[in-house]
């Protein structure tokens, strides 16, 4: 263990859905089978540790993974948080629709230019400075222990600063987050470690 740094969180990526080829966005999309049985994964690696809280983007599959953990007996905070903020990327348009060459490279203008608000949704500074509020809860933790955060994809490569890659981790990973001497937080890869391909999700 390095004595520099001190462990104050986790970021657990929601299961796997029935479809994960559209963009789920907003949408009220619960788990798929595969999904639940990486959810208990997550929660049963989890369970070995102390955890403060548990706060979830208030969106179904984020709150259904969440359960699982809540289910463990693990953590100290007898009650589930959640947060809209926390939701993944409102996509607007593209929301429910199936990810096709020629979409993703439409939705590709608004990945590479921040500044660019998809119609019906938001652009990726907005995103951003709404997701920040997950630093809150890392940055106060309940009885001195780390949080638990329940996220989704676009939410954990925006706090972790890699947009331009495709996927943090696999469905149902953790992220482990640490905060050093200096204040700064890093992140690291637990559960779910997969190759950081470039790429739009």
């Amino acid at each position: 263990m390095d004595p520099s740094r001190e462990l104050v969180g986790w970021l657990i990526r929601h299961g796997e859905l029935p479809r994960m080829d559209i963009w789920d966005s907003w949408g009220p999309y619960g788990l798929s089978e595969e999904g639940i049985k990486q959810a208990e994964s997550a929660a049963r690696w989890i369970s070995y540790e102390r955890v403060g809280r548990v706060i979830a983007s208030d969106l179904p599959r984020t709150i259904q993974t969440a359960q699982y953990l809540m289910d463990s007996g693990c953590v100290s905070c007898p009650f589930m948080g959640t947060d809209p903020n926390l939701r993944a990327r409102k996509v607007g348009h593209f929301e429910g629709k199936t990810k096709t060459p020629e979409r993703v490279a439409e939705y590709k203008k608004y990945a590479d230019d921040p500044t660019l608000v998809i119609p019906d949704g938001e652009s990726g500074d907005q995103f951003r400075d709404r997701v920040q509020v997950a630093y809150q809860y890392l940055a106060t933790p309940y009885n001195c222990l780390p949080t638990a955060l329940f996220l989704h994809n676009s939410v954990i490569k925006c706090l972790m600063g890699i947009t331009d890659i495709k996927e943090a981790c696999s469905p149902g990973g953790v992220v482990a987050v640490y905060l050093d001497e200096k204040g700064e937080m890093s992140f690291e890869v637990k559960l779910g470690q997969i190759d950081m391909e470039p790429g739009i999700s």
